[in-house]
Parts: structure tokens; sequence; C-alpha cells
């Protein structure tokens, strides 16, 4: 349990090895695409009281569970309906992050309005890209408190 690290300097103390440290530190989307690596993250800006970046990891998320949706064959209509609501109220949220850029946002409306499912898909993949990049402040942060001096 040497190589164990604990990151975090709040109530949950999970610990992280070296290498994960190291990984994480590399690049933000090395954070994102890990479970833990996101916990961290997210524990690091709850920590150190930064709202906005908590905000555009919840949207990230959220685009995340979106893309990764099935629509289930037995529900049909009312579970596409359901997919629907959940794109709108995502781009309510996404609204929030003042580093969004609105052409983005309008293109994820325009396909949603036309029930286009692979333009939907299109505008969640950039929202993605954009929520990722309203995080960089908040990340550059992380790397400075978690990288070796």
């Amino acid at each position: 349990m040497d190589n164990c690290f604990v990151a975090c300097g709040c109530d949950d103390y999970e610990g992280i090895t070296k290498s994960d440290l190291d990984r994480f530190t590399d690049k933000i989307e090395n954070v994102l695409n890990d479970e833990r690596g996101r916990k961290l993250f997210r524990n690091f800006m709850h920590t150190s009281k930064l709202h906005a970046g908590r905000r555009a990891l919840a949207v990230w998320e959220n685009i995340e569970r979106l893309l990764n949706y099935t629509e289930n064959a037995e529900s049909g209509s009312r579970s596409h309906s359901n997919y629907l609501d959940d794109v709108y109220l995502l781009l309510d949220k996404a609204e929030r992050i003042e580093e969004i850029d609105f052409t983005t946002m309008e293109r994820l409306t325009t396909a949603l309005a036309a029930d286009n499912k692979e333009g939907i898909n299109e505008g969640l993949q950039l929202l993605k890209v954009e929520a990722t990049k309203a995080m960089r402040r908040e990340y550059s942060a992380f790397r400075d408190r978690f990288l070796p001096k």
C-alpha cells in the first residue's frame, strides 16, 4: 500500500495510486474518462470552491450519459420522449456555463427541433468538447495541486 496516494483533503479518502495521479495530471481527458479521476477532480473543485467547474463537470457527465443512451425497444416513444426531455434539460444547464459557445448550443437545439438523432449526437459531442474546455482553469489548478513540486 506504499504506492497509494491519498489525494483529496475531503472526507472521502479513496486511495489513488501514483501512476493514476501521473495519468490524471497528463491531460484533462484522462481525468474525465476515469470514474475515480472524475471523483477526485470533483472533490478537488468542491474543496476549492470552484463552482463553475463543478457545473461544467455535471454537464459533461450528463452528456456522457446521453451519448451512451440506448433506446429500449419495449419503452418505445415514451423512452425517446424522455431522452429528448433530458437533452432539453441539459441545454438549460449548459446555458449557465459562460464558456460554452452559443453556436454549439444553437446547433444542438436545431437538431432537437428536427428530432434528428444523428444531429443530436453530433451536437452532444461538440457540447462535450465545449464543457471540457470550460474546465481548463479548474484543471490547471488541479494539476498545480497534484503535480510534484
